[in-house]
């Protein structure tokens, strides 16, 4: 691990800025069929010279089942995707049983990649048949640090009512949001960071050095290290290592193999929050008949659409959900027959 990976996050919450110079955009496409089955489309866009096309949606498919998806010919995309000059969507789609089984797929543990949890119920009510469907998007941020220290109650009830991405907001809500990508990237962030890396460091000393008062001295000296990673930007590559050398902790954290094995991980799990973070999101759920309900951000037809900004679901989960419903004409049918047999009856008593 070498500093410098990090430095953009964690030394002068600079977060905003790095993700703005590699946006990139994203498109999950459901229909959903009456029976429950599902097929799932997932469109990114990508440099039109890009080679490895399928590596590309290491964020959002597991490369286990990598395999099983099929690519999407260019001309079946939707029309909102619109391509710049040196870019271009690529896409590939894969069909379910079941909700259960999307999300045996999508939506299983993993700190580096998307989760999005399907749910599916229909219920009979006579006269209609209804469908109930939704996409869940967990929350994209992996890292162990509590949030309520940071944001209030306010803070989510604005995220929650923030339109859809490229809509305009009033400048009272420009300056809210300002000073909330201000909070998440230059104390959340900056946090959140630091203390995954500083426990990644403390939990190696109290294994490989029990009995010690070395982690008793890491913690009293917590805050002056994160002090010195807010402030210094000359700070060395391997600044854990530097921590433990400057309270002569004997400990070469290079040399273990599980502290290099984990902090591998943190930092697939850091990578995906950024790239995560940075993109631009489009979601649309094509249901088999009229809808009826929905917190979507547009409807045509049997279809809604939503632009959620990223931030939407950061900190906490996101679902998108539709209600359809068609009608039960021979319910209709039997119970104006009904209504006629006994009326039958009536009048001939």
């Amino acid at each position: 691990m070498t500093f410098n990976k990090i430095s953009i996050w964690i030394l002068c919450g600079g977060v905003l800025a790095w993700l703005t110079a590699c946006e990139h955009r994203v498109s999950m496409e459901t229909t959903v069929h009456p029976d429950g089955q599902l097929d799932k489309t997932i469109f990114r866009e990508v440099d039109r010279k890009q080679k490895k096309i399928k590596e590309s949606f290491v964020h959002f498919i597991d490369t286990v089942h990598l395999a099983e998806w099929q690519p999407v010919d260019s001309t079946a995309f939707p029309v909102y995707l619109k391509a710049k000059e040196d870019k271009k969507f690529i896409g590939f789609k894969k069909h379910f049983a079941s909700a259960d089984e999307a999300n045996q797929h999508l939506a299983a543990p993993n700190d580096s990649l998307f989760r999005v949890t399907s749910s599916f119920e229909k219920k009979f009510r006579w006269f209609f048949t209804y469908i109930t469907y939704s996409d869940t998007y967990h929350a994209i941020n992996r890292l162990g640090l509590p949030h309520d220290d940071f944001f209030t109650k306010e803070d989510f009830q604005f995220i929650e009512r923030l339109p859809a991405e490229g809509k305009s907001i009033s400048p009272a809500d420009s300056l809210y949001l300002k000073m909330l990508n201000e909070k998440i990237t230059d104390h959340y962030a900056n946090r959140a960071f630091f203390e995954a890396y500083f426990n990644l460091l403390l939990e190696q000393v109290e294994k490989q050095l029990p009995g010690t008062d070395f982690a008793a001295k890491l913690k009293s000296r917590k805050e002056v290290f994160y002090k010195m990673v807010i402030e210094d930007n000359d700070m060395e590559d391997d600044f854990l290592q530097a921590f433990a050398d400057s309270l002569q902790i004997p400990i070469r954290l290079n040399s273990l193999p599980e502290y290099v094995n984990t902090e591998n991980l943190l930092e697939q799990k850091i990578n995906f929050i950024s790239t995560a973070y940075d993109g631009k999101y489009t979601h649309a759920i094509h249901m088999p008949w009229a809808i009826v309900n929905t917190n979507a951000d547009s409807v045509a037809g049997n279809s809604a659409y939503w632009a959620p900004p990223s931030v939407k679901f950061l900190l906490t989960d996101n679902t998108l959900s539709v209600e359809a419903r068609k009608t039960n004409y021979w319910a209709i049918g039997a119970t104006v027959l009904l209504i006629m047999g006994v009326g039958w009856l009536l009048r001939k008593r």
